[in-house]
């Protein structure tokens, strides 16, 4: 599971709209559509309930929800202690750790 489909779904889930969600995100809409679907896979369920006219999120939606804000919250929490500014998400790329030197961060990796 990606923290990115996490920062997705609960972006729908505040906008309840793909396309809102997307303009938020600056991505294109289908990009989010696909990460979500593959989120529900993933879980094997389904979290929102869409219709040509909305978008609601189901009861497991509503779990799913809580624990993905905690979930995204703690990984923040993380990027700070290690020196990295919260409000970026990664993806893939290994940040350079407080002070320039990666030989202690390469061992870990």
């Amino acid at each position: 599971m990606e923290l990115r489909a996490l920062h997705y779904f609960v972006t729908v889930a505040e906008e309840l709209h793909f396309g809102r969600a997307a303009q938020r995100l600056s991505i294109v809409q289908s990009a989010v559509s696909q990460q979500i679907t593959r989120l529900e896979r993933e879980l094997g369920v389904r979290l929102l309930e869409r219709t040509s006219r909305r978008v609601r999120l189901t009861p497991a939606g509503e779990w799913v929800l809580a624990t993905a804000r905690e979930t995204l919250a703690a990984a923040a929490r993380v990027r700070v202690v290690a020196g990295e500014p919260a409000a970026v998400l990664r993806s893939g790329r290994r940040p350079v750790p407080p002070g320039g030197s990666t030989a202690r961060w390469t061992a870990c990796a």
